[in-house]
């Protein structure tokens, strides 16, 4: 009775050709989870064990490749046990081979990441890294290459002409192209400011009155980190077209007061107030030891001083202008030297 059931054929196999192959494909399964358990338990300690970096990214990048390898291989193997008919095997051998094609490019990717990883990366110790800025862009950019090759290999494979696929788009081409527009003009844009480095990631920048921390350039677009914490995601198109400021690079912070005194002040009291001025920026330290202090001219109210100075530490703008603010108010309250406000004088003609 059970020989007569395993013989009974179906779609020119027995029952008995179907359950081998279910039993290589399950077997396969559990010969992936000892592949599995040999990469925790084996390689992965020999790898840690070693001074190099690159073994244990390598041992990290391949493990689920390998393990989808070995699935592969016990699918290609029961496929065998099986009597399959010429349109049947033409797909399973055209599937197949894309799923090894996948396989390599995966492969390929996995390696290409750990080797970037490990001498390319701004983390790493190696001479040959690359700045923080163009890294990701290269890493992003060599696996799209991978990918597009991929992608032309699989469909060459089932059966298609590339270069006649390509040639066919026609109409269709080119109106994807004119979409692409707007793409195209933020790549160029984001390799303009790689080439140019008017600014890199951590630096301060202000750009269309968006002032904020960079955190990603990227291939399409610039991300920002706002004084509030949002982020603000900027095209490069736009920060290629756009005046930026980058406020990190500034030596020093340029400060421009305008004091109006009364118009009772005398000379002598204007001759004070310039010395006083020009000390107490001299005195802080946060300051450079130069400033520019001149009576600039006669407001409707006021007599004019202007000052000038530049404040060098660039983590203590806010604290270096309350000090030299409260200092000019106690030093003119001690001498006497009165600020003016507002007034409007008028005459009445009998």
């Amino acid at each position: 009775m059970i020989h007569e059931i395993l013989s009974f054929v179906i779609l020119n196999n027995t029952i008995f050709q179907y359950l081998v192959f279910l039993l290589i494909i399950l077997g396969s399964f559990y010969l992936t989870k000892l592949a599995y358990f040999a990469f925790k338990k084996i390689f992965h300690v020999i790898a840690s064990k070693t001074t190099s970096r690159i073994d244990d990214l390598l041992v990290e990048a391949l493990e689920k490749p390998v393990l989808f390898s070995v699935f592969l291989a016990g699918i290609y193997y029961g496929r065998r046990v099986l009597i399959l008919s010429d349109s049947i095997n033409s797909i399973f051998s055209k599937s197949f081979t894309s799923l090894i094609v996948l396989l390599i490019a995966w492969f390929l990717l996995k390696i290409l990441d750990a080797i970037m990883m490990n001498y390319f990366s701004p983390s790493s110790s190696s001479s040959i890294k690359l700045n923080e800025s163009i890294y990701p862009i290269l890493s992003k950019l060599l696996n799209f290459v991978i990918l597009i090759i991929t992608f032309l290999w699989i469909v060459q494979n089932l059966g298609y002409q590339v270069t006649s696929l390509i040639a066919g788009l026609g109409i269709g081409g080119l109106a994807f192209a004119l979409a692409a527009q707007d793409v195209l003009s933020n790549m160029f844009g984001g390799a303009a400011i790689l080439s140019d480095k008017p600014f890199k990631i951590g630096n301060r920048i202000l750009v269309d009155g968006i002032d904020g921390f960079v955190k990603q350039i990227g291939l399409r677009s610039t991300v920002l980190e706002t004084w509030d914490g949002t982020k603000v995601i900027i095209p490069n198109k736009k920060m290629a077209d756009s005046v930026v400021e980058n406020i990190s690079v500034e030596r020093a912070r340029r400060v421009k007061l305008v004091l109006g005194l009364e118009y009772s002040t005398t000379t002598k009291k204007l001759n004070q107030a310039k010395k006083i001025l020009s000390d107490l920026v001299l005195k802080n330290k946060s300051t450079d030891d130069k400033s520019l202090v001149n009576f600039v001219g006669f407001n409707s109210s006021s007599l004019d001083l202007q000052v000038i100075y530049w404040i060098k530490d660039l983590d203590r703008i806010l604290e270096t202008k309350d000090e030299i603010n409260f200092a000019i108010k106690e030093q003119f309250e001690k001498n006497k030297i009165n600020f003016a406000y507002p007034f409007q004088t008028i005459y009445l003609k009998k």
